[in-house]
């Protein structure tokens, strides 16, 4: 009778063996099982939060898509506004993300959602304003490249200010007022 393990080659030795000497693949097979084993309590958790998460991202994005409006049913009159608070924002700059606030080639400013808009003075005027807006964000964001270091020039926000000026001579042109509220925030 032989005592040696390399002849024997029955599953208790070979498992003998194994545990005596383990293999890369062995150590990798015990780790896993631990922490399958250890791990194996908390995934159905893991799995419903995860559900649960995609589930309320997914009903926000469709309530965002619902609750968004095309530019035909937003009246004319709101673009006005819209564009001068993203002016403001643009002269006061204090960053990139101030003076990039928004783009005024998609958006609203869109060829296809301006074409939308009645064709009158005004709606020219949002266009033409929506360019030269856009040029003028491109031409000067190399002055707001960094957040530490951003100046607005003293021609961009004239340029800025001429452009919006345009859009509300068209404003009242085409006899839109400014709402209550937004007639008392304007400061004098």
């Amino acid at each position: 009778m032989d005592l040696s393990f390399e002849n024997d080659t029955s599953r208790k030795a070979r498992f003998k063996r194994e545990l005596r000497n383990p293999s890369l693949l062995t150590v990798v097979l015990i780790v896993l099982a631990v922490l399958v084993v250890v791990l194996g309590p908390f995934v159905p958790g893991w799995v419903n939060t995860t559900q649960h998460s995609f589930d309320a991202i997914a009903r926000t994005k469709e309530r965002n898509e619902s609750s968004m409006k095309s530019i035909g049913v937003i009246v004319p009159a709101q673009i006005a506004p819209w564009m001068s608070s993203k002016v403001d924002t643009m002269i006061a700059a204090e960053g990139p993300l101030d003076w990039q606030v928004v783009s005024f080639r998609s958006g609203p400013c869109k060829p296809e959602n301006l074409s939308q808009l009645p064709e009158s003075k005004y709606s020219t005027s949002i266009a033409t304003a929506c360019n030269e807006i856009d040029d003028i964000q491109q031409l000067y964001s190399g002055s707001c490249f960094l957040a530490s270091d951003c100046n607005v020039p003293e021609q961009a926000k004239e340029e800025l200010e001429l452009a919006i000026g345009k859009v509300w001579d068209a404003f009242s042109d085409a006899g839109f007022v400014l709402s209550y509220e937004q007639i008392e925030m304007v400061a004098p």
